[in-house]
């Protein structure tokens, strides 16, 4: 499907002493950082020499990938980015479709003078040089994998490298629960188990690192806070920046929240309604066919895949709350028509 482009990506990264910047989107996920440490890797063993930035911050859950604490954020380093930008000859944009999801970055970007690849399996992408984008993949890792592959070759995938991609891969799919029902996506894991994935150490990486805090987040959350709609199959769970102050937050310790509902059999759609100091962050989960992506940017500011979007809103919690309820009626008429 993408032999053509490939083949000019291919022909462009062969040249000597290219510079490479690496940028995905803002808030990185697993998907995200996941995609980043593996194409870094990557270009550091072929000899491009590269920088990863962020708009913000890599949680630091996700920071046992290698070269992951290696990235530069335009939030206390902006020169050095500036700096990256300015002398870069490719532009990597991972996991995000547009540069309006790269945050305080996307007015430097949008003055890059070099080329673009865009490597992502979100709706409605930018037009850029050398664009990959699929929606029907599992995850942007996945994609970046079957780039890789064609553009390098397999055996430039070692051990740090298969279990970055699997990182996006498992993360993206909560775990091989959703969007992962294409055999596409089991082959690419049996390849990267062949070429070293551990992935019992990716699984505890991601999934058994608790500490007391959040587990006592995620109690009072499911205990206190969630709620089921009395007319519509939809649970909610909002959580205000008090109660994240109180129980110590740090990024990525609400990671799988939003799934837990969906294990009650009347619910079809979970919602998660965090408060954040300037704004409130959505993130919707649906099971079978139901697009939440549409309730995500109809109302929300937001987008995504068919069972997993997300979105936000400079309003206070209770306001979007509150607009939650109100657009619910209009959500599944809308998906029934």
């Amino acid at each position: 499907m993408y032999e053509t482009i490939i083949e000019r990506i291919k022909e462009r990264l062969e040249s000597r002493d290219l510079k490479a910047v690496i940028i995905p989107h803002i808030s990185p996920d697993g998907d995200a950082a996941g995609s980043c440490s593996a194409l870094w890797q990557v270009l550091d063993r072929v000899g491009i020499q590269a920088q990863l930035m962020t708009c913000d911050y890599i949680p630091d859950y996700l920071k046992w990938l290698k070269r992951i604490p290696d990235a530069i954020s335009f939030q206390n380093r902006p020169k050095e980015c500036k700096h990256w930008l300015h002398q870069a000859d490719i532009l990597f944009m991972l996991d995000h479709n547009t540069v309006a999801r790269e945050g305080d970055l996307e007015p430097f970007v949008k003055e890059f003078k070099g080329e673009v690849i865009m490597i992502d399996h979100h709706p409605d992408p930018d037009d850029v040089t050398y664009r990959i984008s699929d929606t029907s993949v599992s995850s942007t890792c996945e994609l970046l994998y079957n780039v890789i592959s064609r553009v390098w070759g397999k055996e430039v995938i070692d051990t740090d490298i298969a279990n970055a991609i699997y990182t996006g891969i498992s993360t993206d799919t909560g775990g091989l629960s959703h969007n992962s029902s294409h055999p596409e996506t089991y082959r690419v894991i049996a390849d990267l188990l062949a070429l070293g994935l551990n992935k019992d150490y990716v699984h505890e990486q991601l999934y058994q690192r608790n500490t007391l805090s959040r587990l006592r987040l995620t109690g009072n959350c499911l205990l206190n806070k969630l709620t089921i709609d009395e007319h519509f199959p939809v649970a909610t769970i909002p959580i205000t920046f008090q109660e994240l102050e109180l129980y110590n937050y740090k990024d990525g310790d609400l990671e799988g929240l939003v799934n837990i509902p969906l294990s009650i059999e009347e619910v079809l759609v979970s919602i998660q309604i965090t408060e954040r100091k300037d704004k409130v962050k959505l993130s919707f989960r649906s099971k079978g066919n139901i697009p939440v992506n549409l309730w995500a940017k109809e109302f929300f500011n937001g987008g995504g895949h068919l069972n997993a979007a997300g979105g936000q809103m400079p309003l206070p919690l209770d306001d979007v709350v509150k607009k939650v309820r109100d657009t619910a009626e209009w959500f599944f008429k809308a998906i029934k028509n």
